[in-house]
């Protein structure tokens, strides 16, 4: 924007300085605009639980086929938990059930 306002003031006055401070501010602001346009690298977030209590490890299994699925087939989405088969295709959400 400031760009544009030293062009159009280089009608008046010393006319070289302004041009030439507008262009740099314009191509200033192309590579902003450039850069937050631009992906940089993919951030992958992992969020660790530590339980208070005793534990035990469960094997996660399909809903739909019965197979065994790795941590490869889970994913968050929107703060819940999706599950994808590799087999079968079927895709759920976790649903944790209720403790009592």
């Amino acid at each position: 924007m400031a760009g544009l306002i030293f062009l159009v003031a280089a009608g008046q006055g010393n006319v070289l300085p302004r041009v030439i401070i507008g262009v740099v501010l314009l191509g200033a602001a192309a590579f902003m605009v450039y850069l937050a346009r631009s992906k940089g690298p993919e951030t992958k977030i992992t969020h660790k639980v530590d339980f208070t209590g005793d534990t035990e490890l469960e094997r996660l299994r399909c809903n739909s086929c019965g197979a065994q699925l790795d941590s490869d087939a889970i994913e968050m989405r929107e703060g819940a938990i999706y599950v994808k088969c590799p087999y079968c295709g079927t895709t759920y959400q976790l649903e944790e059930k209720p403790k009592w």
